[in-house]
Order: structure tokens, then C-alpha cells, then sequence
């Protein structure tokens, strides 16, 4: 159906060819020691240089790597409730560390590493979340989107009761607004983003960071609300081999693969990610005649390799990424000629980072490539949209400072194209006919100059300035400026504003609407402007002594998005039509969030957060218009995760609860101001950990008093008449599932 053309051929050359260059690094690991000598690796352990005020954090297998410095410099590892540690060090090299518990002598302690599930970065210059490989395992985390049940910034539910594609929220508004990064390079665009978020396994991850708010201006300007990065496992870091197998009473299965092997010395390692999974029975525990998750095969393979030389400063990483899935879903296969839909998804995806350090200290050149290749098709019923994305992402990044460190500077150019192919149709006979090519190209070159002063340790500020040219929209300039300051030695305060823009894929950001008798009106889709908001935030961050070895912490946030611009997709008009148009009026949301963490006793680990949104947008033209609260968005969430770990992590116990609050569902009768709501539900998880030296098991619940949003699909035996509707989501569609596993590791 889509041909590859001259164009991106050379564009694929271009990528394939090009070069790049980076710093050069200091790695090393970081142990405990209990008392009969044998070492423990430590996770979440900060390392920084105290001149340079440049840091990092360990992973899971207690390994770092950080730019190192020109000249001479202290190394500082410290970690919360254990004693810091320090050591010279003069441009690269390797430096281990073994650190004790605070106040206590090494010889008579027994020393773990009690690895947080989710903490807040002290080093990052805005509002960081991370969600800790630790934090991964204390739920089956089967893929992305089930890795945020544990945290109260990020919102994860179904587009359609149909497809089992699912959507994130963040600060309000849809994850469409968020820029999704692998490793910092820009992932999960256009076509990729409707099922993506079942495309990242869980046990490939070694973390996840949520930041919020206005980003660095270096990775271009499609950030409104945050950015979500993924860390995965990396082959210079990695177990030689790691496995996961997965199976739950529904009938799911899955396993993960992980294998790194060392291919030069002290040079070149490669690694290799596998998945595949599958759930082939029909569940149709409400009676409605539809299946409740569709069944479904997975296949996803990901090489990576990495080089360095540390003696040239020189760094490289490349992957390999290649993702094959096909889901079959609607009406039971026992009802004859019943609803049925189809969907197959292909991507490939290839990549290079490679940089170099050279000159002064901390002077370095980077390239960033990317190249992406996506195809989709989905039919749902009598409708159908399918197409092809191919993508390459350039980025060419210097690195500097003015007169001396605290003075740094980041500047480079960038290049972004797009090509999209595809079609749309609808052969429900109660609709019109529609058969539309909605055909896009963009070519994105921009600029980018970003500043960094730091005093200290105390105070960081950065701005950034980004101009592109965008060939369907013009000219995009987005100012960025992020602020922190270490009010004392327990409180710090972090404020951000900028402006960021997106082009809309309406059909395939709203694929659940497709599940519907719903006809699309599609003449205007490609006269749509682009998207543009400001985003203003603040975070207040305290951390509280306790009698406990380690402190209370608290985090205080409030964020504000404000839409120049905005396409707004409007059921409310008429419950048998989808109208896509340009923002008349306002849209903002206002997202207010507590944190809570804390380990009160030895083994113990609290964490609690509240959530509230107020999501608003105008509906309608000049004629007739009402600024509405958004519909299906939850306005406050709550959460309470509780963990115990006996010494040495033999067992763990984890135990959490949600609390979900009402959403606006649409009007099914034309604009109005009369509101009803979703009712407000509980879920909740309990999950048990048998760890040994080679291999884990689990057993675990998930949605454990079986909630369940009744009568998801509207009109379900009538799926082919007026008022069929299955997107009208706000709860849980699967219920109680009971899983175990098994993760097996070679040292």
C-alpha cells in the first residue's frame, strides 16, 4: 500500500553514515560489604564532582558513568543513611567505591542496599520522578503502561473497551502532550504513540524518569506538560543473561530475554532484548457479548551495542529495534457475522549516539540519529484507518563554558522529518460514505542555544532559546527556563516556565473513537493548525529528620498549561458525529500534587501521593461555544504504596491502593451545562518477592476486590446502528488477576 521513495531512502543514507561525539567518562561501581566480605552492588547511589557540580546516579547493578573532568577534581558518593565516601580523580579512568552504614563500623555490619521504589532526583534542576528498577518489580509491570500503578503523577487507562489500546495522562491532559524519550532520543511519535504504551516490556527497563513541566530546549519543542524517559538495561552494565517468564489466570503469557557479552575488553560490548507474549483466550466476564481485552501476539527484538575508549574520550551507542504485533478483538467469534476488529502493527527502528570529549574540561560535541519506520492497520467493524510513518530525528549538539563551570553552555542544530501516508474510511451503511488520504510531510530544522549557571551546590538556573522552521507551520520559537535553589540544607525549591508545540495525528491519537457508530468529519483535518501551550510550574521539596536512619521526605507541586491553540475533538455536539477543529476560546488545566516518602522503621518503605486536576476547554465556533471541564479526566487520584523487605531482601511485601475520583463523562445531547460524572473507586495490589543470589519469584493481585466499569460499550448488541459506542471509558475494564513469575540471572 505504501511505497518507500528516493526520499527516504538517502534520508535513511544520511543516517546510517552520519558521525558524532561525546565526553569522555569515569565509571566504576559502588558496593556494600557485609560482614563475611561478600560485596552487594548499591542502587541509587549519587556520585557528583564537587567542582564541575555535575551528577549521576548507579543502577541497578550498583554501576555509574559520568563525564569526567579536564583537570583535578573530588568524586563524592554518597547515598541516605549510608556514610559518603570521596576520591581524587584527574580525567578518566575507573573509580569503585564501598560504602558503610551511617555511624556504624563496618566490620560488625551486616550492610543492603534498600533501593527506593520511587524517589525525587536532588540533582535534577526540575521536578524529577523516578521510578526505580526496584520500583519496576513491585508489581508484574508486564509493559509501560502497567509501570505507573505506583505513581500518582501519571495515569494510565483504555481508549475504547475494543481495541485495548491505552492512553496516559500527565498533569491533566493526554500523554500526547508529553514527550515520550528512549535514552533521551525522541520516541512513541505519530503512529507509534496509539499502542505504544504495550510496546515497552518492564523487565527491559532499568528506570523511568517523569519530569514535569517546561524541559531542556535540546530535544526540540514537542514537550508541553513533561518529558518521560526510559533507561533501559544497557550491555556494558547488564547480567550476561536475564530471564523473566510471566503467567496469569487469564491467560497471558509473556517472557523476556536479556543477554550482554563483553565483545572487546574494556571496548565493546553488545546486548540483546527479547520479548514476546500472548493472550489468546476470549474473556467476556460482563456478558456483552464482546471480549473484554483482545487477543493478541507480541514480538519485539532490540540489539544494542556500545563502544568506548576512554584514553580518546570517545563513546558510542547503537540499536537495533524491530516490533511485530497483531490483536483480533470485538464480538465473540461464536456470534455470527458479529463486530470484529483487526489491528497489526510493524516498527523498526535504528539509532546511533556517539560523542568525544576534547579541549578543555568539560567541552564536548555530540550527534544524536534516529531513523523510524512504522506501519499500521486497524479495521474496526465497517471502518478501517491504516498508513505508514517514516521518521528521522538529527541532533548535532556543542558543548562549553564561559571563564569557567559555572558559566556552561549548551548549542547545536537539529533536524526533524516526518512523512506520513495514510487512509481513512467508513463503510457503515447508516454513515456517509468516506474514503480520505490524509497525507502529511514535515521538514524540521531548528536551533538551539541553551545557558546553565550554578553556584554551588545551592542555585542552578537554566534558559534556552529553540527557533524551527517548520515546512506546514512556519516559524516555532520556544523560549525555556528552569530554576533551583537549595533554600537550606533540608529544602529545595525548583520553579520552570516555557512554551512547547506538537502537530495533531487526530485519527490515530483517537483511535478509540473509531470503536464507535460514530462518523468522523475529516474535510477540515488537514487545514488544522499547530498545537501550542505554555506550561508554569513550582515544586517545593522538604526533607524532614526523623528518629528513623533515613528523613521524611515531602514534595509540593503546582503546574498550569495554557493553550494558544489546541485541536479539540467534540463528541458533545452530536452523539452521532466526531467534529476535529482549532481551539475558539480557552483551555488550560491547573494540576495540583503531595508527595509523601518515607521509611519509618528498617525494611519499611512508605510512599503516598494526592493529585488534583481542574482540565477546562472551550467547545464549539463563534455560533455557539461553552467552556466545559475536559471529559474523561479523573479530578483527584490517591495513592498509598507500602513495602516491607526482611534483611537482605529475602522476601519482600508490597501492598498498594488507588483512589480514583469522578471524570466528566460528555454530553450525549448537545452542549450543556449540566454535568454528570463517573462514580469515584478504589483498586488495589498486593504482590510477594522470594529473592535468592540467581533467581526471583513473585506472586501477586492485581484489581483484588474485582472493580469493574459496568456496561463499558453502549449498545453492544446493536453495533452496526446509531448510538454504538465503546469509548466512553473512566474505569477498569479487566478485573481481579492473579499472576506469578520467575526471574532467573547469571552473574
Amino acid at each position: 500500500m505504501i511505497k518507500v521513495n528516493l526520499k527516504t531512502i538517502c534520508l535513511l543514507a544520511m543516517l546510517i553514515t552520519g558521525t558524532a561525539v561525546q565526553a569522555q567518562n569515569i565509571t566504576g561501581q559502588v558496593f556494600a560489604i557485609d560482614a563475611s566480605g561478600e560485596r552487594t552492588p548499591l542502587e541509587g547511589v549519587t556520585l557528583y564532582l564537587s567542582k564541575m557540580k555535575k551528577g549521576t546516579t548507579t543502577n541497578a547493578e550498583g554501576r555509574y558513568s559520568m563525564a569526567a573532568p579536564a583537570g583535578e577534581d573530588w568524586l563524592v558518593a554518597s547515598m541516605i543513611g549510608m556514610s559518603a565516601d570521596s576520591l581524587q580523580v584527574s580525567g578518566e579512568g575507573i573509580a569503585d567505591f564501598t560504602l558503610a552504614e551511617e555511624g556504624l563500623m563496618l566490620e560488625a555490619t551486616v550492610i543492603t542496599a534498600r533501593r527506593r521504589g520511587t524517589y525525587f532526583s536532588k540533582i535534577a534542576p526540575a521536578k524529577v520522578e523516578v521510578i526505580s528498577s526496584a520500583g519496576l518489580m513491585k508489581l508484574a509491570c508486564c509493559n509501560l503502561g502497567e509501570s505507573f500503578e505506583n505513581s500518582a503523577s501519571v495515569t494510565v487507562g483504555f481508549t475504547d473497551a475494543v481495541s485495548g489500546a491505552k492512553q496516559i495522562q500527565l498533569l491533566g491532559l493526554s500523554g500526547v502532550y508529553s514527550q515520550m524519550l528512549a535514552e533521551n532520543i525522541p520516541a512513541m511519535r505519530g503512529l507509534a504513540s496509539t499502542y505504544g504504551w504495550n510496546y515497552t516490556p518492564g523487565a527491559w527497563m532499568e528506570g523511568i524518569q517523569i519530569s514535569k513541566g517546561a524541559s531542556s530546549v535540546t530535544g526540540g519543542y514537542e514537550s508541553i506538560t513533561g518529558q518521560i524517559n526510559l533507561d533501559f538495561r544497557k550491555p556494558n552494565t547488564s547480567d550476561p543473561l536475564f530471564l523473566n517468564l510471566y503467567g496469569d489466570v487469564s491467560g497471558r503469557y509473556e517472557g523476556n530475554l536479556s543477554l550482554a557479552t563483553k565483545i572487546v575488553p574494556d571496548r565493546l560490548w553488545t546486548g540483546l532484548l527479547a520479548h514476546a507474549s500472548a493472550e489468546t483466550p476470549e474473556h467476556d466476564a460482563n456478558g456483552d457479548g464482546f471480549m473484554d481485552i483482545p487477543k493478541s501476539k507480541l514480538l519485539s527484538l532490540y540489539n544494542r551495542w556500545y563502544y568506548e575508549n576512554p584514553e580518546k574520550g570517545v563513546e558510542s551507542k547503537t540499536g537495533v529495534k524491530f516490533l511485530s504485533e497483531t490483536r483480533e478483538g470485538g464480538q465473540l467469534s461464536s456470534i455470527a457475522q458479529g463486530y470484529r476488529t483487526n489491528i497489526g502493527n510493524t516498527n523498526f527502528n535504528v539509532y546511533n549516539k556517539t560523542g568525544v570529549a576534547f579541549g578543555k574540561e568539560g567541552q564536548s560535541i555530540g550527534i544524536i540519529n534516529s531513523f523510524t519506520r512504522h506501519l499500521q492497520s486497524s479495521e474496526f467493524g465497517m471502518k478501517r484507518f491504516a498508513g505508514a510513518q517514516s521518521s528521522v530525528y538529527s541532533n548535532y549538539m556543542f558543548s562549553s563554558y564561559f571563564g569557567n563551570t559555572s558559566h556552561q553552555y549548551t548549542t547545536g542544530l537539529s533536524f526533524l522529518y516526518d512523512d506520513y501516508n495514510t487512509d481513512y474510511s467508513d463503510r457503515l451503511p447508516i454513515n456517509a460514505a468516506t474514503d480520505i488520504a490524509l497525507n502529511r510531510e514535515e521538514i524540521v530544522p531548528g536551533a538551539f542555544f541553551q545557558y546553565t549557571y550554578s553556584y554551588l551546590e545551592k542555585f542552578i538556573f537554566i534558559a534556552g532559546l529553540r527557533s524551527d522552521w517548520n515546512s506546514r507551520y512556519g516559524w516555532l520559537v520556544t523560549p525555556r527556563t528552569n530554576v533551583k535553589y537549595n533554600l537550606g540544607d533540608n529544602m529545595i525549591f525548583r520553579a520552570s516556565a516555557g512554551k512547547g508545540y506538537r502537530s495533531p495525528n487526530v485519527i490515530a491519537e483517537n483511535i478509540g473513537l473509531m470503536a464507535s457508530s460514530r462518523q468522523f468529519e475529516v474535510a477540515n483535518i488537514n487545514s488544522l493548525d499547530v498545537e501550542s501551550a505554555w506550561n508554569y510550574g513550582s515544586n517545593l521539596t522538604i526533607y524532614i529528620p526523623t528518629w528513623a536512619e533515613e528523613d521524611l521526605t515531602v514534595s509540593l507541586d503546582y503546574f498550569r498549561t495554557d493553550f494558544q491553540n489546541q485541536t479539540v475533538v467534540d463528541v458533545e455536539r452530536s452523539r452521532d458525529h466526531v467534529f476535529f477543529y482549532n481551539l475558539n476560546g480557552r483551555s488550560y488545566a491547573n494540576a495540583w500534587q503531595a508527595d509523601l516518602s518515607f521509611e519509618p522503621f528498617a525494611g519499611w518503605e512508605i510512599f503516598a501521593a494526592y493529585r488534583f486536576n481542574d482540565t477546562k476547554v472551550t467547545i464549539g465556533d463563534v455560533t455557539e461555544s461553552l467552556l466545559v471541564e475536559k471529559p474523561l479526566i479523573s479530578r483527584y487520584r490517591g495513592l498509598i504504596n507500602v513495602s516491607y523487605a526482611t534483611p537482605l531482601r529475602k522476601w519482600v511485601f508490597d501492598a498498594t491502593a488507588q483512589f480514583n475520583g469522578p471524570s466528566r463523562l460528555p454530553s450525549m445531547t448537545g452542549y450543556s451545562e449540566a454535568v454528570n460524572t463517573s462514580p469515584a473507586f478504589p483498586i488495589y495490589f498486593a504482590q510477594i518477592t522470594r529473592n535468592t543470589k540467581y533467581f526471583d519469584v513473585y506472586l501477586g493481585m492485581e484489581n483484588i476486590l474485582d472493580y469493574r466499569q459496568k456496561n463499558p460499550i453502549n449498545l453492544a448488541d446493536r453495533p452496526f446502528e446509531r448510538g454504538f459506542d465503546s469509548s466512553l471509558i473512566w474505569g477498569p475494564l479487566m478485573g481481579r488477576r492473579i499472576y506469578a513469575g520467575i526471574r532467573l540471572r547469571m552473574f
